[in-house]
């Protein structure tokens, strides 16, 4: 296998490749604008409610008060930590966590 930085020639198949792409040197290049998730009111059925910055909201949770990061504002992931950090208030109803 032969890498191209330039032109180069295979020596079984004849062919010419060209290869003009510089290397990247910038990782943050490659990186995505950080999606910043807001809070909807039907988190509380997860046991979450919000703190911090309204732009930047951050899922707190309701029993124990655990602050989780902003990528965390998604129900799937809430919901999971809720079954996993506190199983016995996982079946509990969005009434319990309003009056907690």
């Amino acid at each position: 296998m032969t890498t191209c930085t330039g032109t180069c020639v295979d020596v079984q198949g004849g062919k010419e490749e060209t290869n003009d792409e510089e290397p990247s040197t910038s990782v943050t290049k490659n990186l995505k604008e950080a999606v910043k998730r807001k809070y909807d009111e039907d988190y509380i059925k997860h046991g979450f409610s919000w703190c911090g910055d309204e732009t930047a909201p951050r899922p707190q949770c309701i029993i124990c008060g655990d602050q989780l990061s902003n990528e965390s504002m998604v129900p799937s992931k809430l919901k999971r930590y809720l079954y996993s950090s506190h199983p016995s208030c996982a079946n509990k109803d969005k009434q319990y966590f309003k009056s907690a």
